[in-house]
Order: structure tokens, then sequence, then C-alpha cells
């Protein structure tokens, strides 16, 4: 059983160190359209949100200072029309783990995916409360949000999926076997090596693990993998594209068997540049890697 150790804190004095800077806010076209019809038309009003937001979230997240919480990044992903197209025939489940302020779960109703099959988890209930400030839509909002402990869901590939109401969900573990389809964003790269693999195999537990089902997310990675440490305090392991395959081979053949790991998984990574983390980073450590996981 792999090792867990918990997320580092990062220094609270940070802001000091890197103070905010609005000028890094460089939304693309496709985000700039969804947070007009979603936040505000007005582009100072926007503008006025998305800064608020930002000076008043207390952890300093490379993610935060450089805006992507409001990049709808995870529709910008290859495999999102499948997923889109699943999900728009009604019989799925959606979990976008580690939600942050819930912009890619909004986006994801917006093009279409039914919002009651939408589950949005985060282990810090700021993030949510921060999200419906952003977008106005705490009483209206069709989205169930809920926080939760990812490592507190027990590895079991034996467990019956239970029965599951979306909106009922107050626990990852009542999702156990449940879900079709599985988002991170920026969730990865926070944690060392062995962390990274209990992540992945309690991913395992929660997804059907059926064909066509699919888990697949964007985070920070390398040409190499190795632990780095950069200006936020943090010694954390980025995966290559390499090595983010192997582990995910192991630990399916861990759930499933070899004969499963080698017949049934079709995985898929691609290593590219994270503009807008580059301009935040004094380093060359801003690679960004997106990745996917089928099950055929």
């Amino acid at each position: 059983m792999y090792s867990i150790a918990p997320e580092v804190e990062s220094d609270p004095n940070l802001r000091q160190i890197l103070p905010l800077n609005p000028a890094l806010l460089d939304l693309s076209d496709k985000a700039i359209v969804f947070l007009r019809d979603t936040v505000s038309e007005d582009s100072e009003e926007l503008k006025r949100r998305i800064f608020h937001v930002q000076k008043n979230e207390k952890h300093p997240y490379l993610c935060i200072y450089a805006f992507q919480f409001v990049n709808v990044s995870m529709s910008e992903h290859d495999i999102y029309p499948s997923v889109l197209e699943a999900g728009q025939s009604g019989d799925t489940i959606f979990l976008d783990l580690g939600c942050c302020m819930g912009t890619d779960a909004r986006k994801l109703v917006y093009d279409g995916y039914p919002a009651t099959n939408i589950l949005a988890c985060d282990i810090r209930p700021e993030f949510i409360d921060l999200g419906f400030h952003l977008f106005g839509d705490g009483d209206a909002c069709p989205i169930h949000f809920f926080t939760s402990d990812i490592f507190g869901v027990p590895v079991d590939f034996d467990q019956m999926p239970p029965g599951v109401l979306t909106t009922e969900v107050t626990d990852l573990e009542e999702v156990t076997g449940s879900v079709n389809h599985i988002f991170t964003g920026a969730l990865f790269h926070l944690f060392d090596e062995s962390t990274q693999c209990a992540l992945a195999l309690r991913l395992l537990t929660l997804l059907r693990r059926k064909r066509g089902d699919i888990i697949f997310g964007i985070q920070q990675g390398l040409q190499e993998a190795r632990y780095v440490s950069d200006q936020f305090g943090l010694g954390r392991f980025v995966h290559s594209a390499e090595s983010w395959v192997r582990m995910w081979r192991k630990v399916f053949a861990e759930a499933e068997g070899e004969e499963f790991k080698e017949a049934r998984v079709k995985l898929q990574t691609t290593l590219g540049d994270w503009c807008n983390y580059r301009k935040v980073e004094t380093s060359s450590q801003s690679e960004v890697l997106y990745w996917s996981i089928e099950i055929v």
C-alpha cells in the first residue's frame, strides 16, 4: 500500500514575496464568451469579480496566481467532446475532483452535460464559496458541490456500487464504483510520488471501470520526471508523459490485474506549454500534461 503524505502548505508570507499581478489575467476567447454569459456582460464588472476572488483566496496556489481558476481548461482537452457526448445521454455520473471554484463544472453544464448528473468536490469549502460569489449563483446553481477528502476513501475493488442520488452525496465513498467520468485539474502535481499513486488507486475505486468510462486531467508536467521545489515553497513530484503512463499501468494492474491493464486500458498523454504559468514562474518548470484514460 502506498504511503500518503499531506499536501505541504506553502509559506503564508508568499503574497509579500510574489504579489498578485492583475496583468497576468489572459483569458481565452472561449473563456471570455462563457464568463460574459455566466458572470457579467460588463467587462469591468467581470474583472472586478475575478480580482476580488483572487485577492480573497488565502491559499497561494500557482493556479490562483495565474488565473487558471477562470480559464475553461477542461473544455479544451482533446477527450472533452467524447465525455460531453456520452454525458448528454443522461445516463452517466461526472465527478470534478478538486473542483476549486467550479468553473469547469459550470462550463460542462453550459455545454450541455446534465447538471443533475454532475458532482463537484473539493477539500476546501472556501473555494466552493468563492465560486458562488464569482458566479453569483449560490441559490440557483444546479450542480451539487460538496467537500470530501479523497484519501479517506477505502481502496476496495470488490465492493458493490451503491445506488447514487447525486444531490444527496456528502462523501466520496458514497460513489464507490459508480462514476463514469472523472476530471482532475491541477491536482496530482501537489503531492509526492507515492501519494499520487494512492490518489490514482482511489480514483479507480470510484470509477465504474466499464467500457467507455474515462478519467482525464490537466497538470504540471516535465520532459523528465523529478521532484521540484518552486517559489511556492512546495516539494512536489512532477511526472513526465512516460512516467505518468507507467504509474497508471501499475495501479491498473493492482486494481484489475495484468490482463485488464494490457487489453482494456487506453492511455493518452500530451505535453505542451503552459503559457500562463510561465508568466509566473522564473524557472522552466511550466509544461502542461494533458492526459486521459479510457476503458475499452
